[in-house]
């Protein structure tokens, strides 16, 4: 089973749930002795609107997206990971989320993929959809949701 469950990613967006979901993968990858890899998906969409909101050009407002995940989402959810046979590989990635994270997997071989949910349902997943319920649906491998 350790051969199968080999590469554990785990998205992350630094809220609660998605450290939480990390603590899981730590203890899964410790238990299976998996390389752990991280990713952050920045929605490209909402680019624009925080340039207009704090009028800024649209590079600086990606710097700014990029800089604040390198100094606090990523670290956090090492840190929430816990102690590892092997430095988990963080990368930061552009575009959908739910589209990133499931192309993420499959071309890295990911085994499985430990990720949060924010619990939204009715009118709220209808309007903003559902990162979770996507890469449920469309992951090429094992997903497991931590709530």
């Amino acid at each position: 089973m350790a051969g199968e469950l080999s590469h554990i990613l785990v998205p992350t967006d630094g809220s609660e749930q998605a450290l939480d979901a990390a603590r899981v993968a730590g203890h899964l990858a410790r238990g299976l002795d998996a390389k752990v890899t991280v990713v952050i998906v920045h929605a490209e969409d909402i680019v624009p609107a925080l340039a207009w909101q704090d009028v800024m050009e649209v590079d600086e407002v990606r710097a700014r997206l990029e800089s604040d995940a390198r100094e606090k989402a990523l670290p956090d959810t090492v840190n929430a990971l816990g102690k590892l046979s092997e430095q988990p590989e963080c990368f930061q990635l552009w575009g959908h989320p739910g589209e990133k994270i499931c192309q993420f997997a499959e071309e890295s071989n990911v085994s499985l993929i430990v990720m949060g949910s924010h619990g939204r349902s009715g009118f709220k997943r209808l309007v903003l959809g559902s990162v979770s319920n996507m890469v449920v649906n469309h992951a090429p491998c094992a997903v497991t949701i931590v709530r």
